[in-house]
């Protein structure tokens, strides 16, 4: 399990880059991948808008996060803000299906 915060948040950021290419239908047997791509949407249901329009903005159409305080009208600094209180926000969301990849890929090995 990671810890250390850094490796957190890019591991967040690793499964919101990859979110949209990941089928989220449920049917028959899911993939870890699949799994955390509907934990993820899920949590996008109910996150706040400003949070999932960061989300969009950032990871979905892979902006910068200068373009991103411009266009939601935010300093860079309130972005770091947002941008840290969201990938917590779903890191806690998806870390039981984080800690049961990481067990799989162990087991693999």
């Amino acid at each position: 399990m990671k810890t250390n915060a850094r490796e957190v948040d890019k591991l967040v950021e690793e499964h919101l880059k990859m979110y949209p290419y990941i089928s989220k239908e449920r049917v028959g047997e899911l993939t870890i991948d699949q799994r955390i791509a509907i934990c993820i949407s899920e949590l996008l249901s109910i996150l706040p808008e400003k949070e999932v329009t960061f989300i969009n903005f950032r990871y979905i159409n892979g902006w910068t996060i200068v373009k991103v305080a411009q266009e939601m009208n935010y300093s860079q600094q309130m972005i770091y803000v947002i941008r840290k209180k969201v990938l917590m926000k779903i890191y806690l969301g998806i870390s039981h299906l984080l800690n049961n990849k990481e067990k799989c890929e162990m087991k693999e090995r």
